[in-house]
């Protein structure tokens, strides 16, 4: 009898603007369900120094010590997040370290990659030029400072979610690096999730009353790739973490296993 895969570990990573702490209900949530989950600010919320390659970075170096200590890990980027995520993944498949090691068993590699109403950027992306190269009349930039702040973020980000819950994480929303958003240091190096390794583990789950980014623009962003997506839906805003977190935990818990399925039929005899 086939033993049951070991879960992963789950690395979050919001997107602009946004601490880690609005992913808390999320993290709790996947921690009931038997998942060792953890979420991180990004350099480039508050740092107009920060462009997507320092987010990437920074997304290894959490990702790092779990890979080295032989763990599997999946790494779910909300919105922004997913232009340092597509560099940060690169050659970290773990079919791919497997090949290389040697081992069809050992461990330590992402298992897949989770897409979260999140940006899937190809070659030569930029959020600025995703949004016609215009800022979008949510978006207010303060060019001196280098940082771009939201216009009434309540009903951008968090239209299907209680007071209690948006009013603390608005409390803390910082301005976001214009320098990770425009020019050369917003277009990520490499295209990860295109890495062959992650075939069957790549993953988008689309909210359709997002107001952020809107749900005919997450359809293009997978179907753009050419290549073949894990696709669910929720009914929810941009921040389906904050208003429905058991909700989130069961699609990324479903996602998973379908990661730990396809993984298993690609290392069959």
């Amino acid at each position: 009898m086939a033993s049951t895969p070991a879960h992963p570990s789950i690395v979050i990573f919001p997107g602009a603007w946004h601490p880690a702490m609005c992913m808390a209900a999320l993290v709790d949530s996947l921690q009931r369900i038997g998942f060792a989950a953890e979420a991180h600010t990004l350099r480039s919320v508050g740092d107009p120094a920060a462009g997507v390659a320092d987010d990437a970075a920074h997304m290894l170096a959490v990702m790092r010590p779990l890979l080295d200590a032989g763990k599997d890990v999946v790494l779910v980027a909300h919105s922004y997040a997913g232009f340092p995520a597509t560099s940060a993944i690169s050659g970290l498949a773990r079919r791919s370290r497997r090949a290389k090691n040697g081992s069809q068993t050992a461990s330590g590699g992402v298992l897949g990659i989770i897409f979260l109403a999140g940006f899937v950027p190809v070659q030569g992306d930029s959020i600025y030029g995703l949004i016609g190269e215009t800022w979008l009349p949510w978006q207010t930039p303060q060019e001196p400072k280098g940082l771009i702040t939201v216009l009434d973020p309540r009903s951008v980000f968090y239209g299907d979610c209680s007071e209690d819950s948006a009013a603390p994480v608005m409390a803390r929303l910082k301005g976001h690096s214009i320098k990770a958003f425009r020019g050369d240091d917003a277009i990520p190096h490499r295209i990860g999730w295109a890495d062959e390794g992650f075939n069957g583990k790549r993953a988008y789950v689309r909210c359709t009353m997002d107001k952020a980014l809107e749900f005919p623009a997450q359809e293009l962003f997978t179907a753009r790739t050419g290549l073949d997506w894990i696709l669910k839906t929720m009914e929810a805003s941009h921040s389906p973490f904050m208003s429905m977190p058991d909700a989130t935990a069961r699609v990324v818990a479903d996602v998973i296993s379908e990661f730990q399925a396809a993984d298993a039929a690609a290392t069959a005899p």
